[in-house]
Parts: C-alpha cells; sequence; structure tokens
C-alpha cells in the first residue's frame, strides 16, 4: 500500500530541513558568504542607469551607422546603373561608327595627290 501523502520517509525530511535551511540562507538582507563586501544596491542602480544610457547612445550610433550604410549602397547602385547605361551608349556608338567604317572606306585608303 502507498504511503499516505503526509507520511515521509526520515530521509526526505532531512532533505526538505536541508532545503529550507539553504533557502533561508540566500535571503536579500542577508551579506554576502565571504563578509568582505556588501551589496550597495543604491549604487547598484546608479550603474544599471549609467551603464542603460551607454547602452541607448550606443544603439542610437549603430543606428546612424547602419542608415549611412544603406545610403551608400543606395549611390554605389546608382552610380553601377549608370556606368552600365553608359558602357552601353558607349558600345552602341561603337557599333555604329564601326558600321559606317565598313560601309565607305577609310580616308587612309585613297591615294594621295601630289602638288
Amino acid at each position: 500500500m502507498p504511503p499516505e501523502p503526509k507520511e515521509m520517509n526520515p530521509v526526505q525530511e532531512k532533505v526538505d530541513d536541508e532545503q529550507q535551511a539553504g533557502n533561508s540562507s540566500t535571503d536579500e538582507s542577508d551579506t554576502p558568504a565571504n563578509g568582505d563586501e556588501e551589496i550597495d544596491l543604491e549604487g547598484a542602480s546608479e550603474e544599471i542607469l549609467e551603464l542603460n544610457d551607454r547602452l541607448d547612445s550606443l544603439s542610437t550610433v549603430l543606428d546612424n551607422i547602419e542608415q549611412q550604410n544603406d545610403d551608400l549602397r543606395a549611390q554605389i547602385l546608382l552610380l553601377l546603373d549608370s556606368q552600365r547605361e553608359t558602357l552601353k551608349s558607349f558600345k552602341e556608338e561603337n557599333s555604329r561608327i564601326a558600321a559606317k567604317g565598313t560601309a565607305e572606306p577609310p580616308d587612309s585608303e585613297e591615294p594621295m595627290q601630289e602638288s
């Protein structure tokens, strides 16, 4: 027959007692185990606020850098498109010149007139 819920074996009672004793020693108002330093909650909250301000500043700077990066990327893409268009127009112009060149003999092939 299983034990009643209120019944515990002696080993379990010792474990429970040790856990309760351990939990009471970790209370926030107790001093640290080494006893040399105490936690200054006011100073810690000031440090946390200062750290939070620094993190906000870093976040702002990183956002600005990201925006500049996006702007530069957009400018580079515009420049690349412009250069593609320029290269395309140069190739078309060279093709037209080459087509004209084959239709008409170049000037260098005409005989030179002597005076």
